[in-house]
């Protein structure tokens, strides 16, 4: 897939509406080089995009967005005459597919940006389809305690508390009892609106012993890219354990799954793609490993962050032209699962969940110095804030590198830990 055998021409103008939380910028525009123009599809009314317009200008035509009905947006964009739209965030995933029905353009349908976006009716088309899927209720904010009472009567706990729409783990809580409940919710309502809704879902059993590897997490994602219906999986990406209480601490590529375990977690991805009605576009799956098989976690619509970087360390897969290839209408040969000369990884490496502001950082220059670690990306610094709620993007810093095997990870793994002190209060 490294190739561009049969690539379009690079005259082929690609809308690629822009979250600055996504992926690099400068990224995606390597991604896009020799391919397409890239067409920024940006709200510049936000700060953090007016503080990237000149590096996107430079980089491509920026078409403004800001303040304009989904109407209006369609019409900017058409002038421009784009021969495919994409998105890769999911908080863009709705809008992009309107965007794309007004356009002709391909994309995710509506209803089915509607299905990876909202978790309750992502549950109910997975099990519609005869997929496993743990019992759930939606839970409003300004629920009732008699209406609590009630979920309190049919749920078995533990569970998990997570927002109807979000990302990144961002306000996910275990929930071990109607107690535990109850106050969870009230601590929500002081910073959230009345309204806002959760999904409320009984915990998925962790399987016995060690079936993602010694020292790996229980669960995996799978990497896919779906044309015209067919899905193709690229490679499963292992996991280190999470941080309390599912902070992502770490991911790998190729996951340490035996053969039977993987072909299982396949079938289960490309089920659970087919429930969702997914004709095109590029997948990430989670997926837990249990006593009774593979059950779906969640389907997301997009690539998986940090996905890319790890394939093009260790394949011949670009993920992210892949994914402005599909949108462009390009037919990208399914060459399956590919093979991996060595490991590539990326730790989010988390503070302690006491710590609310960090003081002090020791052991980054030594931890740089770890055969294996190619790159140590500072996220926050001494005298920044930080909030374990904020699930993954709440990470101190970030540790990608290769290595030669699971082993060779486990060793890395365990002097990063012993290398870096997060000091903080």
């Amino acid at each position: 897939m490294a190739d561009r055998e049969g690539a379009t021409s690079p005259l082929l103008k690609l809308a690629y509406v822009f979250e600055p939380t996504s992926f690099a910028t400068l990224a995606l525009y390597e991604a896009a080089s020799g391919l397409c123009e890239l067409l920024w599809v940006v709200d510049a009314s936000r700060p953090e995009v007016g503080e990237l317009s000149r590096l996107l200008a430079r980089l491509g035509t920026i078409i403004d967005v800001a303040g304009l009905s989904l109407d209006e947006a369609a019409a900017a964009i058409a002038r421009h005459e784009p021969h495919g739209i994409v998105a890769l965030a999911d908080d863009a995933l709705r809008w992009t597919a309107d965007l794309a029905e007004l356009l002709g353009l391909a994309f995710h349908t509506p209803a089915c940006a509607h299905r990876l976006t909202d978790k309750h009716a992502q549950r109910r088309a997975l099990e519609d389809g005869g997929l496993v899927v743990p019992r759930s209720w939606v839970v409003a904010l300004d629920v009732t305690d008699a209406e609590v009472d009630t979920i309190g009567v049919e749920i078995r706990f533990p569970a998990v508390l997570k927002p109807r729409r979000g990302e990144a783990s961002r306000d996910t809580l275990p929930v071990a009892s109607l107690d535990e409940l109850r106050s969870h919710l009230t601590a929500l309502r002081i910073e959230s609106a009345p309204a806002r809704e959760f999904v409320l879902e009984e915990f998925i059993p962790d399987a016995t012993g060690s079936p993602g590897g010694e020292g790996f997490a229980g669960y995996v994602s799978v990497e896919s890219f779906v044309v015209h219906g067919e899905v193709c999986h690229v490679a499963v990406t292992g996991r280190m354990p999470p941080a309390f209480p599912f902070r992502e601490t770490g991911f790998f590529i190729p996951s340490a799954l035996d053969a039977a375990l993987q072909h299982a977690v396949l079938r289960t991805a490309t089920e659970a793609a087919s429930a969702l009605g997914i004709e095109i576009g590029c997948l990430h799956t989670e997926i837990k490993l249990t006593d009774d098989g593979p059950v779906v976690i969640e389907v997301n619509g997009r690539i998986g962050g940090g996905v890319p970087e790890l394939l093009a360390a260790v394949t011949d897969v670009r993920f992210l032209t892949v994914a402005m290839r599909l949108a462009l209408g390009e037919s990208v040969p399914c060459a399956g699962l590919r093979p991996c000369e060595r490991l590539a990884f990326l730790f989010y490496v988390h503070a302690p969940q006491e710590v609310r502001v960090v003081t002090a950082l020791e052991g980054i220059e030594e931890l740089r110095a770890v055969p294996g670690v190619d790159e140590v990306v500072l996220r926050r610094g001494p005298g920044q804030t930080i909030d374990w709620r904020e699930g993954n993007h709440g990470h101190v810093l970030s540790v990608f590198g290769t290595t030669e095997d699971h082993d060779g990870l486990r060793r890395v793994h365990d002097q990063v830990a012993t290398t870096l002190r997060i000091i903080g209060s």
